[in-house]
């Protein structure tokens, strides 16, 4: 087969990605706009993810690591530090929706 063929079919599958994504974004700011009282709670949830990453990217090293930067080191630690946290979180979450069902 052509390459030149292969490379069309390629940039129409990002032209087709970015109209997706852009789509998916401009659809969730309208909803969000036409309905912002059923928004908070979506909100307050992407504000609380943005303060974990936040605090463990703060937290973590810039120790340099082989073939890493200082600041490419420092983001690794930082999403493996706000992985443990949410993954913590989801941990006391599921054990405390258990614990309430069992009392109610």
């Amino acid at each position: 087969m052509n390459e030149s063929v292969i490379d069309i079919g390629i940039y129409v599958t990002y032209g087709l990605l970015a109209v997706a994504a852009v789509s998916a974004i401009l659809a969730s700011i309208i909803q969000m706009v036409g309905n912002f009282k059923k928004a908070i709670p979506a909100l307050i949830g992407i504000a609380v993810l943005v303060i974990i990453v936040l605090v463990s990217y703060s937290t973590s090293t810039n120790e340099a690591y082989e073939n890493a930067t200082p600041t490419v080191s420092q983001w690794v630690g930082g999403g493996i530090k706000a992985t443990y946290v949410l993954v913590g979180l989801a941990l006391v979450s599921a054990v405390f929706t258990e614990v309430y069902k069992y009392f109610r």
